[in-house]
């Protein structure tokens, strides 16, 4: 476990050195987290939602959502220890709430299809779980007024999506989005 620990203690430090600031500052993670996958892309557009999940055509669409460019950082995480979605949505929300805006959050059945969530639009099945168990957030890092070059760009993005699964096994998805501006 303390082995574990010192790993993601060194990655973390070495993802410091190799990203930008506001990448390099993630949320602070679950205790005893365990990265089950990480990837970083480019996008002209990645998609964020910003409102609840609808029914249009017989289709479910997120109500509202933007399309951001920038560079995304994704990473999916085992928590061992924790034992209620519900706690783990608090802890990633009060990481929040002193450096961030929340844009939109749904907890429960009010965020809809959880198979939508995890496999249409994170495309992570082990996200999939039933849905009285899942919590979205999305917020927006505030962008410090000092920056004249930042003044005029927007925040980075922080989305989170937590679910449990049947086996009542939780995992937290975490997306930073860096914005590009054009």
């Amino acid at each position: 476990m303390r082995y574990l620990a010192f790993v993601l203690l060194i990655s973390v430090a070495l993802v410091a050195e190799c990203e930008p600031a506001s990448l390099a500052e993630p949320v602070g993670l679950f205790p005893s987290s365990e990265l089950v996958e990480q990837e970083t892309t480019e996008s002209s557009g990645h998609l964020l939602v910003l409102g609840a999940l609808e029914k249009v055509n017989h289709e479910l669409q997120p109500e509202k959502l933007i399309l951001v460019p920038g560079r995304k950082v994704a990473s999916t995480w085992y928590l061992p220890e924790a034992r209620r979605t519900k706690q783990v949505a608090e802890h990633f929300k009060s990481e929040l709430v002193e450096s961030a805006n929340i844009l939109f959050e749904c907890q429960g059945r009010s965020c809809g299809s959880s198979s939508y969530w995890a496999n249409k639009l994170f495309e992570r099945a082990i996200l999939y779980g039933p849905e009285q168990y899942q919590h979205y957030l999305i917020a927006q890092r505030s962008v410090p007024q000092h920056s004249l070059a930042q003044q005029k760009a927007e925040g980075d993005y922080i989305v989170i999506y937590i679910g449990e699964r049947a086996t009542r096994k939780i995992y937290v998805h975490i997306e930073y989005i860096s914005r590009v501006n054009p």
